[in-house]
């Protein structure tokens, strides 16, 4: 293997260089072809991923099911976005279903 075949391998890994972005991060200005942020350190193939709750496998953002395990993701952020109240009283968060406050007693206004 020559050196100009070892300069190819390494572009067709990297097919997004050029391509500028912003480092979630530390803000700062990086190119996607890069291996990791020159500033912070942190890896451009983990910064555009999710971590599965499950079993920990690192997933695309846009995934809708763990690609080891199966872990639907549509669902949990359903239950994180299911409505919570804070009851005035007591600050207890209710959910979004209850009539009065299970801690205090206080009752919701729907």
């Amino acid at each position: 293997m020559g050196l100009l075949d070892l300069i190819k391998s390494a572009m067709k890994k990297r097919p997004l260089a050029g391509v500028k972005e912003k480092c979630p991060k530390c803000k700062a200005d990086i190119d996607l072809g890069m291996e990791k942020c020159p500033k912070c350190g942190t890896y451009v193939d983990l910064m555009f991923t999710m971590k599965c709750p499950s079993c920990k496998t690192q997933n695309k953002l846009d995934a809708k099911y763990c690609i080891k395990c199966g872990h639907d993701f549509e669902v949990q952020q359903a239950r994180a976005a299911a409505p919570e109240y804070v009851c005035p009283r007591c600050g207890y968060r209710a959910n979004y279903f209850m009539l009065s406050c299970p801690a205090c007693g206080v009752k919701f206004v729907s």
